[in-house]
């Protein structure tokens, strides 16, 4: 009892659960970071949700064809797509991410767009409002803090009220689960050790029935070298005083694999992943069917991070450039879940039954009405250039296009490809539509109605097809003169 009254609390204070996780925005924020870096299955869930909403590139697509390519040369200097992919990440991992943006010294353009670590800066609300932004030196007394412009700042907050001046990460749930894990990681180290490296103990020498034998220095360093030479696979002669004892591989070995596995699966559900898509299994397809739209809608929130950082950097870029009157839209590369592909062509069945209207379909396919509208007037008012070789003779033959025309189109000289009748506007007896060629194979004259074969295509067919432009009415029967 007075061992155990003089042992120590603070052992065990390390083990409450609300220790898991940081007071300190600051401490959590590192402590994600650290998991993120360290731990495969938390890296995995946190790419998992970035790459199924950016995808892997970010496409701008503008009303004014000029504005569009000075916005994607725009986007491409300043590394947008670099940018919000960086973003996203602190986002989701720190839960806050912060954008500073600096201007050119005319002040016409953007010249740089960063990423700040949101672990050193320091911000204060007001109202729900951003009234100071001051960045630390990362490296505790290197500098004074800097203060940052609010017209030039941008801080975006995860999953967190309008009134909270911190954000909160995805990890931070995850804790407990990721320092379990690590728990049985190390007891499984630790079995795994004393499995490999077990104790070995060697005993030269003792009492033998009435007989007591003490071994020199000479023969245990004999003994000694016999057994450190000896071959594992074979077998080893030793005198009767010899005897080796092992000790660490007796008893029952913890199984942490299971327990591994538990909470791996914990650390998912609480990264906001469905357990069902992880693990394979499920109560019912009810359940997984919400699982699955509940990530959807998860999805669009983390987009939706991304369309707040692109607004606030191309509302200044037009307002720079003086074009706040065009429309700029943002096309994800993204990877559409299954559930959403059939909710596309659900909206599409929709359109095409006059259900919807264009306009609403393009806002369900996260387009935009005024940037297509544009763009279709564009296209509409662009001549058609052929140049496939097939559809050119198609329409020739079709009557849509003239020989003439077609010779230009195939880069043809007229003169050395002229054919020997100079009537350009030849065209079959069949074409014509004759009432002489309206016959069939039975009324030709190389028609073979033994045989049911055509002489002049060598070809099989029927009496009552329809002839071809070989057709040659047969000849009459010349008489015997005996009146018949």
């Amino acid at each position: 009892m007075a061992t155990a009254a003089e042992m120590s609390a603070s052992a065990f204070s390390a083990q409450n659960v609300s220790d898991a996780i940081p007071k300190t925005f600051e401490e959590r924020a590192t402590k994600a970071w650290q998991f993120y870096v360290e731990e495969p299955i938390v890296q995995n869930a946190i790419n998992s949700w970035r790459t199924f909403a950016i995808g892997d590139e970010i496409q701008f697509n503008c009303d004014d064809e000029d504005v569009k390519w000075e916005a994607r040369e725009f986007a491409e200097r300043v590394q947008l797509n670099k940018l919000i992919k960086d973003s996203v990440l602190q986002c989701l991992v720190k839960g806050e991410t912060v954008c500073f943006k600096r201007p050119t010294q005319d002040g016409k353009d953007i010249e740089e767009i960063v990423c700040v670590n949101p672990i050193s800066v320091k911000v204060k609300y007001e109202n729900g409002k951003l009234v100071e932004a001051k960045q630390t030196a990362e490296t505790p007394g290197s500098g004074e803090p800097i203060d940052l412009p609010l017209e030039q700042t941008l801080h975006i907050k995860w999953n967190a009220p309008s009134y909270s001046p911190r954000g909160n990460s995805m990890v931070v749930t995850a804790f407990e689960s990721i320092e379990l894990l690590r728990d049985y990681r190390s007891a499984e180290r630790a079995v795994a050790k004393r499995w490999t490296t077990p104790l070995r103990f060697i005993q030269v020498g003792g009492q033998f029935g009435q007989k007591t034998i003490v071994p020199d220095q000479r023969t245990l360093n004999t003994v000694r070298d016999m057994l450190n030479r000896m071959d594992l696979k074979a077998g080893l002669v030793v005198p009767f005083y010899v005897k080796a004892e092992t000790y660490g591989t007796e008893g029952q070995v913890l199984d942490t694999e299971k327990k591994i596995k538990e909470i791996k699966e914990d650390i998912i559900i609480a990264l906001g992943l469905a357990k069902s898509l992880i693990t394979g299994d499920g109560p019912n397809f009810a359940t997984a069917s919400i699982g699955m739209q509940k990530m959807i809608v998860m999805l669009k929130e983390i987009k939706q991070v991304a369309r707040d950082i692109l607004n606030w950097i191309f509302s200044d870029w037009q307002k720079l450039k003086g074009y706040e009157e065009k429309s700029i839209n943002y096309i994800f590369n993204d990877l559409d879940l299954t559930n959403e592909v059939d909710l596309k062509k659900l909206y599409i069945e929709l359109y095409d039954r006059k259900l919807i209207s264009k306009n609403s379909l393009q806002i369900k396919m996260d387009l935009n009405p005024e940037v297509e509208a544009s763009q279709t007037e564009t296209e509409s008012k662009q001549s058609i250039s052929v140049t496939d070789p097939k559809l050119i003779i198609e329409m020739v033959n079709a009557g849509i296009m003239s020989v003439g025309v077609a010779q230009e189109k195939l880069g043809l000289d007229k003169e050395k490809n002229k054919p020997a009748t100079a009537d350009w506007s030849y065209r079959p007896p069949m074409a014509t539509g004759s009432v002489e060629f309206d016959t069939i194979c039975d009324e030709c004259e190389f028609f073979d109605d033994e045989n049911n074969w055509c002489d002049a295509n060598n070809r099989d067919t029927r009496f009552d097809s329809r002839a071809c432009t070989s057709f040659e009415r047969k000849r009459a029967k010349e008489g015997c003169g005996c009146g018949q």
